[in-house]
């Protein structure tokens, strides 16, 4: 005689052979890969970051591309490229990921212009899950010494943002609303800039107790790929896309003469050694990406990974889920 419970025995003796099935589906061909976006630009721009994400989507069938977006709507997102704490949007970023199953065995970052640094402080401060290559274009690493400007002389926020700045970047209330002020760095005024700014001095490690969390996520990385615009004329210097920066007196002075590399605060210099650190550049003006130079040599050198989720350690097991993506 078949007992009343029968039926539900059945069907969790079911829901196990499914869920076994699904648990032994391989994982995905690619390594995913994170956007960042600049200042003025949002998560799903079609001309920028939808065309970056569409490209990567054609070149690395069935690779899972997210572009990060701060704010419930596109229009947040391009706001706080200019206004907000950068420490609370990397904060957000921090959970938005950890919760995004897609990602939890690690993903490759593409930071473009302050996105890149934003993604190192990502790096630095929790990297969980973990970024394998991190990929900066014409990124203010060592901060910046001038407003970079309005696309848009029209664009209201982009001239608020930049009416404040000029007020004095290290005014307290500036500095907590203006998302530029926090990696400006004025060396003729190095103690303020130490004292006041409340982003950049802390990414780089140049206050006078060192995080050694910093540098020990940061030397996690495979690489860390600094790519430059040679005409670039938004970011100033443009060699802070290499972590190059002007003296007090306005001498360039390189990252490898920087104290910052010399007394290896953040492991640039071990990470040098072991070639984990790239320095490269391509022709143009910021943000004017070839689409051939992210073909031939982006996509080839640090996003195709013919090893990945071949061996068994990229394989996590975990319960099936549903995913709502934006």
């Amino acid at each position: 005689m078949v007992s009343s419970r029968s039926p539900t025995l059945f069907v969790v003796c079911a829901i196990t052979l499914l869920c076994s099935v699904v648990l032994a589906a391989p994982p995905a061909p690619h390594r995913p890969i994170v956007l960042w976006h600049g200042m003025g630009d949002s998560c799903c721009n079609p001309e920028s970051m939808g065309a970056v994400k569409a490209f990567l989507e054609e070149e690395l069938p069935g690779v899972y591309v997210r572009s990060i977006m701060i704010g419930d709507n596109e229009e947040e997102d391009r706001r706080a490229g200019f206004f907000g704490v950068v420490k609370d949007h990397v904060e957000r970023v921090c959970e938005e990921l950890r919760a995004d199953p897609n990602l939890r065995a690690g993903f490759n970052a593409i930071g473009f212009s302050q996105g890149g640094q934003f993604f190192r402080s990502y790096v630095e401060r929790c990297n969980d899950p973990a970024v394998h290559n991190l990929l900066t274009f014409g990124s203010q690493h060592a901060g910046v010494s001038e407003w970079p400007g309005c696309k848009d002389e029209h664009d209201a926020t982009c001239t608020l943002a930049r009416a404040l700045l000029l007020k004095g970047a290290y005014l307290h209330w500036v500095q907590r609303r203006v998302v530029q002020a926090q990696y400006y760095k004025d060396m003729k005024n190095e103690e303020a800039y130490l004292e006041k700014n409340i982003f950049l001095p802390d990414l780089n490690n140049e206050k006078g107790v060192k995080n050694e969390g910093y540098k020990k996520n940061l030397m996690s990385l495979n690489k860390l790929v600094l790519i430059m615009f040679e005409s670039d004329q938004t970011v100033v210097p443009k060699e802070t896309s290499w972590f190059a920066y002007w003296n007090a007196t306005g001498s360039l002075i390189p990252l490898h003469d920087q104290p910052l590399y010399k007394q290896d605060w953040l492991g640039l210099q071990e990470m040098d050694k072991k070639g984990q650190l790239v320095f490269d550049k391509i022709t143009g003006a910021h943000m004017q990406i070839d689409i051939e130079y992210l073909r031939n040599t982006v996509v080839p050198k640090y996003l195709k990974d013919d090893k990945w989720g071949k061996d068994e350690e990229d394989v996590v097991v975990e319960a099936p889920r549903i995913v709502v993506q934006a």
